[in-house]
């Protein structure tokens, strides 16, 4: 039967079988930057991209062109440091179910106040200037989206965790966007008229889509971590 020979300092496993990235001064590197990358590769950070090229370019097109590309090159390059990361750690050692609260709720600060700043930005692009009411109803719509997937988000962590530091993460991001939302919503009110329903939808759904290939990404990616080969620098075979 062959057996694995250890190439990185790993923690005695009698007493620390599992292990996590952050244990190993190799891995950890890689590993921060894996989850700074996940940041800017998040929809929260692709809205932030997305606000700042439309008011620059005043246009639909460049706006998602620069936020997709954006949001893209980033988890590919989250991917990349993440396999490098796990693979410095034995598959059977690795320590995947590890909670990183601190971390967790740093992040979520970070993507609320990218969102927050997003939103922002567009009301006060907006105050200054005669906008159409086919924007507004899609900004309208694509952030009532964001509001209503973190509101659901809190609640599926309430029921799948039953503990309140788990649920904090994505409260802060709600709790952000709800009041800046509200404060958009008191700004623009009755500068437009009635909103169009169609075009909020269409903002809503257009949201959804990014929403929901970034989580089909994100899951598919955290179930690869369990089956990344240990690299040269983890375990070699004898």
């Amino acid at each position: 039967m062959k057996s694995i020979k250890e190439q990185v300092a790993l923690p005695d496993s009698t007493t620390h079988f599992l292990v996590h990235p952050l244990d190993l001064e190799a891995a950890r590197r890689p590993f921060i930057n894996s989850w700074v990358f996940a940041i800017i590769g998040s929809p929260q950070v692709f809205a932030a991209v997305a606000a700042l090229v439309w008011v620059l370019s005043n246009n639909f097109v460049a706006p998602f062109l620069a936020a997709g590309s954006t949001l893209l090159f980033a988890n590919l390059a989250s991917a990349w440091f993440r396999r490098e990361a796990w693979g410095y750690i034995p598959g059977k050692r690795r320590d995947t179910e590890r909670r990183l609260r601190g971390m967790n709720l740093l992040a979520a600060v970070i993507e609320a106040l990218a969102l927050a700043a997003a939103v922002v930005l567009l009301i006060l692009w907006f105050a200054d200037r005669a906008v159409s009411p086919e924007v507004v109803a899609f900004a309208t719509g694509t952030v009532t989206a964001v509001a209503l997937l973190m509101a659901a988000e809190v609640v599926v962590t309430a029921v799948r965790t039953r503990t309140g530091a788990e649920v904090l993460v994505p409260l802060v991001n709600l709790l952000a966007v709800a009041a800046v939302s509200w404060w958009g919503f008191l700004v623009l009110a009755g500068r437009t008229g009635p909103l169009d329903v169609s075009t909020a939808v269409a903002g809503a759904i257009v949201l959804l889509v990014v929403w929901g290939t970034w989580l089909a990404w994100t899951l598919w990616q955290r179930r690869r971590v369990g089956r990344v080969p240990a690299g040269p620098a983890a375990a070699g075979e004898a």
